[in-house]
């Protein structure tokens, strides 16, 4: 694959922008290399058909045998139909970039051609398991890369230091600090990147040290924890296809290759999940502990009052004496009766806060109440325990994402790779499908000779079952069919537009790599296809003298062609058009790279100016039905002029008409 520069249309500007949008260089050419057409359309100015475009030239891949509008169009419609099969979203935006090869790109071409047969025997060898497949990879998609800023500050020591970590400004803040500054005067920072001497011995929660050569995941490890969190149903994808068993196979194969060394996904999605858990419950005691703490004073107090309630004291006149001169010995009798009640109150309101921060792994104060009846909370107790949770979270949240950062790192470029993969698999996988689905066959290529034959070809994108038919014309048909040049004719509705999509249909998907709706397919490997279409009324004087310059570039051209031409004769009056049809189509009679078939009504017409050396074939109509639709064999005979839809209507009209009237049509009969 080219590099982002070497990409022919890729300045300076669009190479600036592409990475500001993906990230880094090393993104940008991964998505392009991935194929990944949503993630370079999604930037502002960049159209799918752009990107395609730019991952094509990458891979040089652009070129395309299709020179006309009508051609690409064809293709287009090809390829959608197929995409229906494929079962992932970015596997049918991946499949847009199969355009169709010329012929010297055929180490592509049979690279292609492979995987597709490859493909094919999963599906029909391992049914269980693309069932398997199907059920697990509808979610998959390419890797998403962090675009937010986070919240963590790296301190560096001078200008120099901050000049080499240029490329990681737009992910965090980076300051550089004075010579008078220490490492405390940052303590109020919540995460802190310490680049250089003089840190801290041991570092205060959400701090790590670094060096500026260390990787942007090193100095922020809250990006690959970020990548984690939003790539979390990928991975888990990937977990699920790690459990299963797959085939011995070329995909089953290629499948297990691409998981080895993800063996620990599962694990890492667990402790993702316990860490954001642990945290949550940390926050959800520290939020609420106040409020917990105040209720249980009260329920305290309930329990004391309620304990009391039944309580008495009697004293003697000598008791009552004492008490009045020493008030304090009173005290002490009415504690000593109500002791044991309340330090049961007490005890328990402490085993309530104790277990409401049972998992917190915090030690309760024991002058947890500052007052025994009415019983109040020590607020600075409290106050202590707050501080602690809060130092729990930060350390908590600290310590567990850079360990699962850590952890991430390592399994990162593996799994952008698998996913790729996978991708890419799901899309043979749907061309596959597809190819059973129509009962398509590989067809045979050839470079030698230019030219196309099918045996029961049949086009798809009627919206309807069509009827098969075998044709073909060049060197690749079989013994006395391999004409290079040839006139269909037939009737209106007759199919012959049809056919000439049919054959047109064969040789895109050949050249794509793809398999053909066909029993069996020839195909001769060319450097263009020339779609020509019917062209609506006669041409004024300056369209046609372009159409003619045109044609005859082509037809003179050295390139290893095939054109198809739907009914050239309405670029002028009849007459003239057999004289410049004929013309041109003898004058490249001998060009051996050329190939073409020209459906038309004046087939007799331009044999006469050719000399009568063509072959002219027709798609025979026995009749009209009685809704005057044709009756017709849609596989064109060869060296036979077949009547038209006029003629069939005449000799209907000659056959049911009576008198004078049937004298005129057997007349007009006798014409054709």
């Amino acid at each position: 694959m080219l590099s982002l520069k070497e990409i022919p249309g890729v300045g300076d500007s669009l190479a600036e922008k592409l990475i500001f949008e993906i990230g880094s260089l090393v993104d940008v050419e991964r998505v392009i290399n991935d194929g990944d057409v949503s993630a370079l359309s999604s930037i502002e100015g960049i159209s799918p058909q752009r990107a395609v475009k730019l991952i094509n030239l990458a891979n040089n891949n652009c070129s395309d045998i299709t020179t006309t509008d009508e051609g690409k169009k064809l293709h287009k419609d090809l390829i959608n139909n197929i995409s229906e099969y494929v079962i992932t979203r970015s596997a049918r935006e991946r499949i847009t970039i199969l355009n169709p090869l010329p012929r010297n790109s055929i180490v592509e071409i049979e690279s292609r051609r492979n995987r597709c047969i490859n493909a094919i025997k999963f599906i029909n060898q391992s049914d269980s398991s693309f069932k398997l497949w199907k059920n697990y990879i509808s979610g998959l998609c390419y890797t998403r890369e962090p675009t937010s800023r986070i919240d963590r500050v790296i301190v560096v020591p001078n200008t120099t230091e901050l000049e080499n970590l240029k490329h990681v400004e737009k992910k965090c803040r980076i300051l550089v600090r004075s010579d008078n500054e220490i490492w405390k005067d940052y303590l109020g920072l919540n995460r802190v990147t310490w680049i250089g001497k003089d840190g801290p011995d041991k570092l205060p929660n959400g701090w790590i040290t670094g060096k500026t050569s260390d990787t942007l995941y090193d100095l922020v490890p809250e990006v690959p924890l970020e990548w984690l969190k939003i790539n979390r149903n990928n991975l888990s994808i990937l977990a699920d296809l790690y459990d299963q068993v797959w085939p011995i196979n070329h995909i089953g194969e290629e499948i297990s290759e691409h998981l080895e060394g993800l063996e620990g996904l599962t694990l890492l999605l667990q402790s993702l999940e316990n860490e954001s858990t642990n945290i949550e419950n940390l926050e959800r005691l520290r939020d609420n502990l106040w409020s917990q703490v105040k209720s249980i004073e009260e329920s305290v107090n309930d329990a004391i009052v309620s304990g009391t309630s039944q309580s008495k004291l009697s004293f003697d006149g000598d008791e009552v004496l004492s008490y009045y001169s020493d008030i304090s010995g009173l005290e002490r009798r009415l504690k000593s009766t109500i002791a044991d009640t309340i330090d049961f109150a007490l005890q328990e309101g402490k085993r309530k806060i104790s277990l409401y921060l049972e998992s917190s792994d915090i030690d309760l104060p024991n002058d947890i109440f500052s007052s025994e009846y009415p019983c109040v909370v020590n607020k600075d107790a409290l106050e202590l325990i707050d501080d602690a949770l809060e130092n729990a979270i930060k350390s908590e949240r600290s310590d567990g994402e850079i360990s699962i950062a850590n952890s991430t790192v390592n399994i990162m470029k593996k799994s952008r790779k698998a996913i790729s993969k996978f991708i890419e698999i799901d899309m043979w996988l749907g061309v596959g499908q597809w190819a059973i689905s129509n009962k398509c066959t590989m067809p045979q290529i050839s470079s030698e000779y230019p030219g196309v034959w099918m045996k029961d070809g049949r086009h798809l994108l009627l919206g309807c079952e069509s009827d098969p038919v075998t044709y073909g014309i060049g060197e690749v048909s079989p013994e006395g069919e391999k004409e290079r040049i040839a006139l269909l004719s037939g009737a209106n509705s007759g199919g012959k537009t049809t056919l000439l999509e049919t054959l047109a249909t064969m040789i895109l998907l050949s050249h794509t790599g793809l398999p053909v709706p066909a029993c069996n397919a020839n195909i001769g490997l060319l450097d263009e296809l020339h779609i020509l279409a019917k062209v609506s009324g006669t041409q004024s004087a300056g369209a046609l003298e372009r159409t003619l310059n045109k044609l005859a570039d082509v037809l003179v051209s050295n390139e290893r062609k095939i054109i198809l031409a739907d009914e050239l004769e309405a670029i002028t009056e009849p007459g003239a058009a057999s004289l410049i049809l004929g013309g041109l189509l003898k004058s490249s009679k001998h060009n051996l790279d050329t190939n073409i078939l020209l459906v038309t009504h004046i087939g007799n017409s331009i044999s006469e100016v050719m000399g009568g050396d063509v072959r002219i074939d027709g798609i025979e109509a026995q009749g009209l039905d009685e809704n005057m639709d044709l009756i017709v064999d849609r596989n064109p005979k060869r060296n036979h002029l077949a009547r038209s839809t006029p003629e069939l209507i005449v000799r209907r009209l000659a056959s049911r008409s009576k008198g004078p009237t049937s004298e005129i049509f057997t007349s007009l009969l006798q014409g054709f």
